[in-house]
């Protein structure tokens, strides 16, 4: 079994409920969302480099499993990201990938968290062996009627803590629409509001967030650029 892998390395989780932790980074390559092209508004994506299909190189799964090792012996966290993992032959690579790791977990009885990080356009109640980052795609995107409404209530409803639904924001219109989709759905449990970096500020957003009392909404900052800016594969 193969897929096009752009990237695999060690760094620390930069958003949502892991940020700083240890992590081993799996990128795939292709993703057919352009997040943020507006007029005269650039792609906002941060890792334009994956989105193209053929953006890396095809790789067995033992050898993606065998790189994942060379790494770490005994990694807290294994990411799935992108470009979109659940896209196309990314997908069935991914869930082989997850269950591969499960069956080493019992072996070794080590704790590996395997956690995907998923655009929202992709069905996920199928999935197994891992935990959700999964975006919902605002009005500021463009993208927002690619979403599937069930993936919401497949994670609102399985309730796993480690489970977390991502709302990037670019302005006002992005943040009260996210209010509507959480109270709309019911929503609970890791939600978080990440301001589009560069073009909202944050202290704006804690503003919004006070003045609407969300103490259900979790602020999450792209910590990696704050670190490193644009470098890749830190």
């Amino acid at each position: 079994m193969k897929s096009v892998v752009h990237e695999i390395y060690l760094s620390v989780s930069g958003e949502g409920i892991s940020t700083g932790l240890p992590t081993i980074f799996v990128r795939f390559a292709g993703c057919s969302l352009r997040c943020g092209m507006d007029g005269n508004r650039k792609l906002w994506c941060d890792t334009p480099y994956a989105l193209s299909p053929n953006a890396g190189k095809q790789m067995e799964l033992e050898d993606v499993i065998s790189e994942i090792g060379s790494i770490s012996s005994s990694p807290t966290q294994i990411l799935l990201t992108g470009g979109e993992p659940l896209e196309n032959s990314n997908r069935i690579f991914s869930q082989t990938l997850a269950e591969k790791l499960k069956q080493s977990r019992q072996v070794s009885g080590m704790y590996t968290r395997v956690r995907v990080e998923t655009n929202g356009a992709e069905p996920i109640s199928d999935l197994e062996n891992m935990v959700f980052t999964l975006d919902y795609k605002l009005p500021g995107s463009g993208m927002e009627n690619k979403m599937i409404l069930d993936n919401l209530e497949f994670v609102r409803d399985r309730n796993d803590n480690l489970d977390e639904i991502k709302f990037v924001i670019r302005d006002r219109k992005d943040f009260d629409r996210t209010l509507e989709v959480i109270d709309g759905f019911k929503l609970r449990g890791n939600l978080l509001a990440s301001p589009v970096f560069g073009e909202l500020s944050p202290e704006i957003l804690v503003n919004w967030i006070k003045e609407n009392n969300r103490t259900d909404l979790r602020l999450s900052l792209q910590t990696h650029k704050y670190i490193w800016g644009e470098k890749r594969g830190v």
